[in-house]
């Protein structure tokens, strides 16, 4: 499930404090209780880890509280065993374990993309090209469905899922309704391709950046790998979802015309304000893709993490853009920053206390049974999850667990021979199981919340019957694509000595970071 968004009012209730608080208790009290009896330590914080994903997948507690909590609780319990110290000298300075452990290169990117994307957006220029888009469908239905999936797929490429639903939905509203056509089918196809375009680049998504990193996949070659699967999917869906919904193309010259004559009375100027900021906007954004896209190849740049052109492209915006920079720095999503900082801090106390190795274990018998039946466990079963439950921890989770098999590449024979498959496997399911149900997906429950305040109910069922059937095409196609593509040499085999010097670190717990840059 891609990162939900906070839209509820400020006065509603979204947990009982009381409660809250007898949970922690009482998972903090069985916590020291086993540990205190002996119980293996791997156990206890697998016990509390369950607790945490559990909790996140009944969506009852905000998300960034209740991972700080499990993050809490872990420390706590980790530096009362033993299990790692609260802190170490370096260079002089105390460093907290807790710190050591956040990927700020993952948090840099959110930060600088959540800024330079809210202040484009102010710009008019992502409403003016939706407008453009808009105008060349001359109002043909089916037309329509091909311009608005394409450009849900390119907006979200570049901007937050939700944002690019809003957006684009906002804009189906008004045509449908201009056009005296049902937003029903449009919306929901908006929904479905928000998770296409969430896989085109290595910051389209989370899990994403969560997983690319870890793999050390750099933005050109992630989107060489998925940038071909992203065109076939949007053809593919895009004749299914015309199939599902009986979309069809107008046949009339008077119809046409008609349809027309109503598109073209947009303007795609009322929403720019200022037509400087807007050129400027525009070149800013420009910029950012290539240097998203050359960065390997920039001097100085190389040696830093991707994290560094988000913050620079999110700084240029802010001087451009000389007032309301405080409400801009407001709009940056902190709750997922909190969230992260929370998650990484979890998982690098699971990591110590042996829970990641204990998972790895558990996976490496599906993992290695195979050069084909591996990865497509991968896939499938992430996707499954991904459809049940928020799949940011899900691919954190499996992305540590992965990075601890890399790092004994020399000694594991299957995963020197197919480990590149599994990473692409976790990216694949981790992206598509998202449009499986209606909740799978936060793009999706916007959409369904729109389609709602215009009085078409959607029940869960209903969806489902449409998302498992593009899940299933989805996930058919995408591993055809994985295996040809590692055929022609798109996917390329890991590199033990690469893999070995690709900034993870290893300690003797067996657990795994990344090096400064992210990388």
């Amino acid at each position: 499930m891609s990162e939900a968004a906070e839209s509820a009012p400020a006065k509603k209730k979204l947990h009982n404090p009381l409660h809250v608080t007898i949970m922690v208790v009482l998972v903090t009290g069985l916590c020291a209780f086993l540990l205190h009896n002996g119980t293996e330590q791997k156990f206890v914080f697998g016990i509390l880890l369950a607790v945490t994903l559990g909790m996140l997948a009944l969506e009852k507690i905000n998300k960034a509280i209740l991972v700080l909590l499990g993050a809490g609780i872990a420390l706590l319990l980790a530096t009362w065993q033993g299990i790692i110290k609260g802190g170490e000298m370096h260079d002089g300075h105390y460093m907290p374990t807790y710190i050591q452990m956040v990927d700020w290169g993952t948090i840099g990117i959110i930060i600088g993309s959540t800024i330079f994307v809210e202040l484009i957006s102010r710009s008019g220029l992502f409403a003016w090209i939706s407008v453009k888009i808009l105008k060349v469908s001359k109002g043909d239905p089916f037309k329509l469905l091909i311009c608005f999936s394409g450009l849900t797929v390119v907006f979200s490429a570049f901007l937050n899922n939700v944002t690019a639903m809003i957006i684009v939905g906002s804009l189906t509203i008004v045509a449908c309704k201009k056009l005296k056509l049902s937003a029903m089918p449009f919306l929901l196809a908006e929904g479905i391709y928000t998770n296409i375009g969430g896989l085109l680049t290595l910051i389209s998504s989370i899990p994403n950046i969560i997983v690319g990193t870890a793999a050390n996949i750099g933005y050109t070659q992630f989107l060489l790998v998925a940038g071909p699967y992203c065109i076939l999917a949007f053809v593919v869906t895009l004749y299914l979802v015309r199939w599902l919904f009986k979309i069809k193309p107008l046949t009339d010259e008077a119809s046409k015309a008609e349809a027309k004559s109503m598109v073209d009375a947009f303007d795609e100027w009322e929403t720019v304000k200022d037509r400087k900021f807007f050129y400027l906007s525009a070149m800013v954004l420009g910029a950012i893709i290539l240097g998203f896209a050359l960065h390997s190849s920039i001097p100085v740049l190389k040696d830093m993490g991707l994290e560094v052109i988000a913050i620079l492209g999110a700084t240029v915006m802010l001087v451009i853009y000389p007032t309301d920079v405080e409400g801009v720095l407001n709009e940056v999503e902190w709750t997922l920053v909190l969230f992260f900082v929370g998650l990484f801090a979890l998982l690098g106390v699971m990591g110590k206390a042996d829970v990641l190795s204990m998972i790895g274990e558990w996976l490496k018998s599906p993992l290695s049974s195979g050069s084909y039946s591996g990865p497509m466990a991968m896939m499938w079963s992430s996707a499954f999850f991904s459809g049940l439950t928020d799949n940011i921890p899900l691919a954190a989770v499996l992305a540590k667990v992965l990075s601890g098999f890399q790092s004994q590449i020399g000694d594991l024979a299957w995963f020197a021979e197919y480990g590149h498959l599994l990473w692409w496997g976790l990216i694949f399911g981790a992206g598509l199981g998202g449009n499986f149900t209606p909740i799978g997906s936060a793009s999706t429950v916007v959409a369904i919340g729109i389609l709602k305040k215009e009085g078409h109910n959607i029940t869960f069922m209903q969806y489902v019957k449409i998302g498992a059937i593009v899940v299933l095409v989805q996930l058919t196609l995408a591993t055809a694509y994985l295996f040809g593509a590692e055929k022609i040499g798109l996917i390329q085999k890991l590199d033990p000595k690469a893999a070995a010097a690709s900034g993870q670190v290893t300690d003797d717990n067996g657990t795994h970071g990344h090096g400064s840059d992210g990388h």
